[in-house]
């Protein structure tokens, strides 16, 4: 009987042990297959998980910080307050998101690439938040991976950025020095076409004057007119003209102005500089010959809209208000004479 007993205990007891050497393994294969190194295995064994250290390998999906209004607290609330003032989302794949949260500020830049080895607690309240989900980590368990490019601006940096800014100095000098000739040669050649132009309407308006002087009347003693001269000489500071009556044997010295827009009747009309006005009444006093300026304005030089006709001496300012100008105003098409007093009209 002692016998039998013993050996059926003998048997059952070898049969616990081998129950209790599987369970053990059992238990050591489910732990190694339970692991929280990726946001998948985390999810998936979030009970395990919960209040376990994680380590991380994944890309910043989105910035937060203490200012964030979090979805999961209806738009109400925000970290600040809290101990932990600083956040993120990371990811690792693209599709699973989880956030992570520390007492440290620290310098990221969303999808940096971060190693993180933090506590992930499935449930969370920190100052009344709740931050289910989440993963705790300090700042110096969250270290950034330098990309390939980004580890070369590192280094490179100083380096590349005063070679760029010299590249662009060196493009910009480049550009200056074709532009600069460009526009003085441009600046140039619109100021030699505006002087040109503005010479031949003189000239035009100088023929204009000259055939209202009847020729059976009149005689040129003297012409400083630019379109028979067609340089400078000494006498182009005097009048332009310089007409002798064949009857009465009087001169008069005649100075043509034209201008080909009409100003308003209490604008003030620009006619010479001071020292050609000068010029003019020196001419006047020299000689005693009286001299007479003819405006034109409007119109076409060879047509002006209107002539006026002034002694120098009542015009004797640079300019001269229209409404004063309108008393000398004559007939563009009627020819120059002398009055019974010997004026000319």
């Amino acid at each position: 009987m002692t016998q039998i007993t013993t050996k059926y205990f003998s048997k059952y007891f070898f049969i616990l042990i081998v129950f209790g050497l599987f369970l053990n393994f059992s238990n050591v294969v489910q732990a190694q297959s339970q692991s929280c190194n990726s946001l998948k295995e985390i999810f998936e064994n979030s009970d395990y998980c919960d209040n376990n250290s994680v380590s991380i390998h994944g890309r910043v999906y989105e910035l937060l910080d203490n200012k964030l209004v979090y979805e999961l607290l209806d738009n109400k609330l925000t970290l600040q307050g809290s101990k932990y003032v600083y956040g993120f989302q990371i990811t690792d794949d693209g599709t699973q998101i989880i956030r992570v949260v520390s007492p440290d500020d620290m310098v990221l830049v969303k999808d940096s690439e971060v190693v993180i080895d933090g506590r992930y607690y499935k449930k969370l309240y920190a100052n009344g938040l709740n931050l289910d989900d989440t993963i705790v980590a300090s700042g110096k368990n969250i270290k950034v991976i330098l990309t390939a490019d980004e580890l070369f601006n590192e280094i490179l940096g100083p380096w590349g950025a005063t070679m760029e800014k010299e590249k662009t100095l060196a493009r910009r000098n480049i550009i200056f020095a074709i532009l600069i000739p460009l526009v003085s040669a441009g600046a140039f050649w619109f100021g030699l076409v505006f002087y040109q132009r503005r010479q031949i309407r003189g000239a035009t308006f100088e023929g204009y004057v000259e055939n209202l002087f009847n020729k059976h009347e009149w005689r040129i003693a003297e012409s400083n007119a630019y379109r028979k001269l067609g340089r400078w000489v000494e006498s182009y500071s005097n009048p332009d003209f310089v007409f002798i009556n064949r009857k009465t044997n009087k001169r008069i010295a005649v100075e043509c102005k034209y201008k080909s827009v009409s100003p308003k009747e209490d604008d003030r009309f620009f006619w010479a500089y001071e020292d050609q006005i000068e010029n003019y009444q020196n001419f006047s006093a020299k000689t005693g010959t009286p001299v007479f300026v003819v405006i034109g304005i409007g119109g076409r030089p060879k047509n002006p809209k209107k002539i006026f006709l002034a002694p120098l001496s009542l015009v004797k300012y640079p300019d001269v208000k229209m409404d004063y100008l309108q008393k000398f105003e004559r007939d563009p098409r009627k020819s120059f004479s002398l009055d019974s007093s010997g004026a000319l009209i």
